[in-house]
């Protein structure tokens, strides 16, 4: 499914990995033009350069005009506007923050430069900072390796996000700063400015770009007495053109934010228990602090005709701190047993990820096929040093690392209409209690465009990915010390899809998309009868499977369209269990129309529904009082140029005030937004 944005704005084209002579084109229009919600090649997936319709494989992207037209507070808010991508609790309080469910699979890394965001910051990420968001579905494994997950939840099984900030162009200077305000009654109100400079020095060979943003917050269920929250982000980055086809850069990453402390509502039947939506349980000094910054320094382009290069290294660090008071997040809660009504949790925690990538690809024709082949290495180190606890004061430091390294192998071979795509991605893994394991995730991807008019294309794949059950204690009662006493299997999840993209009009694409994910060897939370020690059977088996359509792009000069639907169905083959663990049903549509005889003005429309869905504590339903009802939203908004510089934005969000649960972790809920009402102010120089 290609879901790609429909929305108003400045109008900026997307920056390609290779030729570097072909990177950073800029089309600048002076009044309100209708978006640009596709992207002309990418390599997210694939990892080597293709038009997003003849890949094998699903990206949905989200381009620079979509992030910014949405005005979404945080990625959090962005991505709850994609069927089938889930949050299980916007915090970075809890040991999976930060990390999606797609394709009814939860535990995928947020990845930034190829290096997964530390310590669940990326949840709270400022949008304002991307210059493009791709969510690259099924396992990934092949692409990017199997993850290292260290807790119980599957790790990439259904796919990863990849995130992009904003590069320089060398084609223009500019200067974009906003001004925004928005009022919710129930949510609260929160205050923006953030700007993005650009400054191009081409004979020279260098450009720069800093986009920034600060953000003043005042929480709806912020407890009386608790401080306003405030967020920083800049991503600064640089590029050096060294030659006319090679670019060295570098990219900076900085947020810090400190929070009134949340960590969602308890509920019953789809509403609130004892509270309201917008209700906390957490006292006026409870806090979340995350300062995170690192960079990545990168080299793009073609040492000639037939070789190109791709280097990566990247450092990020995060420290996070919490001290709160939350619902209490276990199956055992009672309304009759008062004393597990609340948890108390704190916690300091450090944690660095570093990584070093090098990948050369080779093009080259053969008997009227086109090969591009791709060798490439990486490694990736993950150290955490802290401490933290639950329920039971403990302030004992720890310090953990693991690591892993990748080769990876892959052909895409095109011939007219026929492209195909065959890779073996081989990794070795390094746990925190010094087990080591070689996995393997191969993939085989096939697109044909029927009349090689680009008109219909149709496409299929079969991938898997194969990650290490780390650091799970294998029986009771033992000891922890040894590799031995660890799980050393690995839990395997196998992906068949097939699909068609149509291309009925000129700009207007229609997308559809069946898959089913099948899982084995996933490790099962057990306990000993005996003696009540927790351990972990390597016996899981489940599968997802479902449907995905969109339809996105212009119906006409003026008036676009997004439109995303996503069907998930899920079964625990294990425990017999068919249940809906995430929404079976959801829906997104956002339409926007450029109206000439009203000076230019770009009006937008749209909704999203969600179905029924069960909440659940380890994998399994939580019972029958612990479900999220369905979410009906609709939002509005106007962009209105009142000169050639200046723009102003009116926007109303959830409309007609639906309240109900946006995501959940364990039996922690969190409400969406109550009615909200902005206001901005839009200037490029």
């Amino acid at each position: 499914m290609l879901a790609l944005a429909v929305l108003p704005g400045v109008m900026m084209a997307e920056e390609p990995l290779r030729p570097a002579a072909e990177t950073n084109e800029t089309v600048v229009v002076t009044a309100a033009p209708l978006p640009k919600y596709r992207v002309e090649t990418n390599d997210a997936g694939m990892l080597v350069e293709l038009p997003p319709e003849r890949s094998p494989f699903t990206v949905d992207t989200l381009t620079e005009d979509f992030i910014r037209e949405r005005n979404a507070t945080d990625l959090d808010q962005l991505l709850a506007l994609q069927p089938g991508v889930y949050q299980g609790g916007k915090t970075v309080m809890a040991r999976q923050a930060g990390t999606y469910t797609l394709r009814g699979y939860s535990g995928s890394e947020v990845l930034l430069g190829g290096v997964p965001l530390t310590g669940g910051v990326a949840t709270f990420l400022d949008p304002t900072l991307l210059e493009r968001v791709d969510i690259v579905k099924g396992p990934v494994g092949g692409a990017y390796g199997s993850q290292m997950g260290s807790m119980s939840d599957l790790m990439g099984a259904g796919g990863s996000i990849l995130l992009q900030t904003k590069r320089p162009s060398f084609e223009e200077d500019f200067r974009d700063i906003l001004f925004k305000g928005s009022y919710s009654k129930a949510s609260g109100n929160r205050l923006k400015v953030a700007a993005d400079v650009n400054q191009a020095l081409p004979d020279e060979g260098f450009a720069a770009r800093v986009p920034v943003a600060y953000e003043w917050r005042d929480p709806g269920w912020a407890p009386s007495g608790a401080r306003h929250g405030k967020t920083l982000s800049a991503a600064p980055s640089l590029t050096f053109r060294l030659a006319d086809r090679l670019d060295a850069g570098l990219d900076l990453f900085y947020q810090y934010s400190d929070q009134p402390a949340y960590q969602g509502i308890r509920t019953r039947y789809g509403k609130p228990y004892g509270s309201g939506w917008d209700d906390t349980y957490t006292r006026p000094g409870d806090r979340m602090k995350f300062q995170t910054h690192g960079g990545t320094f990168r080299l793009d382009g073609e040492v000639n005709d037939w070789l190109a290069l791709r280097t990566r290294a990247s450092m990020f660090q995060s420290e996070n701190r919490y001290d709160y008071r939350g619902p209490y997040s276990n199956i055992g809660f009672s309304p009759d047993n008062p004393n597990k009504y609340y948890e108390y949790a704190a916690g300091d925690r450090l944690m660095r990820n570093w990584y070093f990538g090098q990948d050369a690809i080779f093009s080259f024709d053969t008997f009227g096929v086109s090969h591009k082949f791709l060798v490439g290495a990486n490694g990736t180190l993950k150290q955490s040093q802290g401490w933290s606890w639950f329920g039971t004061p403990d302030t004992t430091p720890d310090k953990t690392t693991q690591g892993k390294i990748g080769l990876t192998a892959q052909e895409l071979a095109e011939w007219k209409g026929l492209s195909l795509l065959a890779g073996l991605r081989a990794d070795w893994h390094r746990s925190v209690n010094h087990t080591h394991m070689w996995t393997y995730s191969p993939r085989l991807g096939l697109s044909y465009d029927v009349a090689e008019a680009g008109w219909v294309i149709l496409f299929a794949n079969v991938s898997l990915t194969d990650t290490p059950n780390f650091n799970l204690k294998r029986w009771p009662g033992n000891t922890g010390t040894s590799p031995s006493d660890y799980l050393t299997s690995t839990w395997r999840a196998v992906q068949k899809e097939a699909g068609v993209r149509v291309n009925p009009l000129e700009s207007l694409w229609l997308s559809a998309t069946v898959f089913r994910i099948d899982q084995s060897n996933a490790p099962i939370a057990m306990t000993d009868a005996s003696s009540g020690d927790a351990y972990y059977a390597d016996d899981g088996k489940t599968y997802s499977q479902g449907i995905e359509f969109s339809a996105t792009g212009d119906i006409t000069e003026n008036w676009s369209i997004y439109l995303a639907y996503a069907y998930i169905d899920y079964y625990d083959k294990t425990n017999g269990l068919r249940f809906d663990r995430f929404p079976p049903h959801a829906v997104s549509l956002w339409t926007s129309y450029k109206a000439e005889w009203f000076y230019d003005a770009v009006f937008g429309f749209g909704g999203r529904w969600r179905d029924d869905w069960m909440m659940t504590f380890r994998g399994g339903p939580a019972g029958d009082d612990q479900v999220a009802k369905r979410l009906l939203t609709f939002d509005a908004s106007l962009d209105f140029p009142i000169t050639e510089t200046f723009s102003l934005g009116l926007a109303v969000r959830n409309i007609f005030d639906s309240r109900g649960i946006e995501s959940a972790r364990n039996l922690q809920a969190f409400a969406n937004e109550g009615r909200t009402f902005e206001l901005s102010l839009h200037a490029r120089f």
